[in-house]
């Protein structure tokens, strides 16, 4: 997805170079199939188009200029700007480095997402609840059966603990996972069939507890 390599004016010299190798002030040429190998200010434009739908979600090509956007322009406003990770369609550029690595458009998206903690839906966090009540149901029914055997049944203390340990095994529902994933995937399969791909089998019922989805 990111460039390799860069193609850069440094002593009056064309020269290539690794990408990571570039720093903010570098002038940067850019022409038609080139990855743009950093965030970069537009100094010379010829019929330059960059493909920026990674960032901008724009799926056509956007031309580009040399006229300053405002401060508070969107992404997809600056015509003055390429960015890192974009494609050039056709034209050629040059432009000034701005941004590199985390201080790159790109990599402040790649932070965000890498600082983004696992939520749980509902169905997971209702199946961690269910888990816990057959924990403590379990546990006070073995512990009932136990004190059963020691005392009423007068098992000896070996005897009375493997009865309680049986029951607590024959208790805890061994194929409730097997079953819920049995069920996800058939709503999978649902889903699949109206040209809808789930990649986490849990998105299922997430999905299933939506009435609008706004796109």
């Amino acid at each position: 997805m990111l460039s390799a390599n860069a193609k850069v004016l440094r002593d009056g010299e064309v020269t290539t170079i690794p990408a990571n190798e570039l720093v903010p002030g570098d002038i940067v040429l850019l022409k038609s199939g080139d990855k743009v190998p950093a965030d970069m200010r537009l100094i010379e434009a010829t019929n330059l188009q960059v493909q920026e739908a990674m960032l901008t979600g724009e799926s056509v090509p956007m031309s580009k200029r040399l006229k300053p956007a405002p401060p508070a322009a969107s992404l997809g406003d600056r015509k003055c700007m390429t960015y890192s990770a974009t494609s050039v369609v056709s034209g050629q550029g040059k432009g000034i480095v701005v941004g590199t690595g985390d201080s790159a458009e790109i990599g402040q998206i790649n932070k965000m997402v890498n600082t983004v903690a696992n939520v749980k839906n509902n169905l997971l966090y209702q199946l961690e609840i269910l888990g816990r009540w057959l924990c403590l149901m379990v546990a006070v029914i073995a512990v009932i059966s136990f004190l059963l055997a020691l005392l009423y049944v007068r098992l000896d203390f070996k005897g009375a603990f493997e009865s309680a340990v049986s029951i607590a095994v024959a208790i805890i529902p061994e194929g409730l996972p097997a079953v819920v994933t049995i069920v996800l995937a058939i709503g999978t399969t649902v889903m699949a069939k109206n040209n809808a791909i789930i990649r986490q089998l849990p998105a299922v019922e997430t999905l299933g507890s939506l009435n609008v989805i706004c796109s």
